[in-house]
């Protein structure tokens, strides 16, 4: 059981999920803001591999592409925001 939980505790994903006593709430939120960009991100390589290898994507590809693009600006800019605060 306790394997389990140090496993837990060196997996970057599971970062944030099981706080530890005397942690900063903040980072909380900021946990799960890169876990959401990162989720972004992921998605557009999804796009980029179904495109492969020229990548030629479509009207709604693009479109996917780019809002993606924009979430994950939009959230990193708000993690950086609180790290400069």
């Amino acid at each position: 059981m306790a394997e389990r939980f140090r496993r837990r505790a060196a997996d970057p994903l599971h970062w944030g999920s099981n706080p530890h006593p005397g942690s900063i709430g903040d980072y909380m939120g900021m946990s799960s803001e890169l876990k959401e960009t990162i989720g972004e991100l992921i998605k557009i390589l999804n796009v980029l591999r179904k495109t492969s290898p020229n990548h030629q994507m479509g009207d709604g590809q693009k479109e996917e592409v780019i809002r993606a693009l924009d979430s994950a600006r939009r959230r990193l800019e708000k993690l950086r925001e609180g790290i400069t605060t």
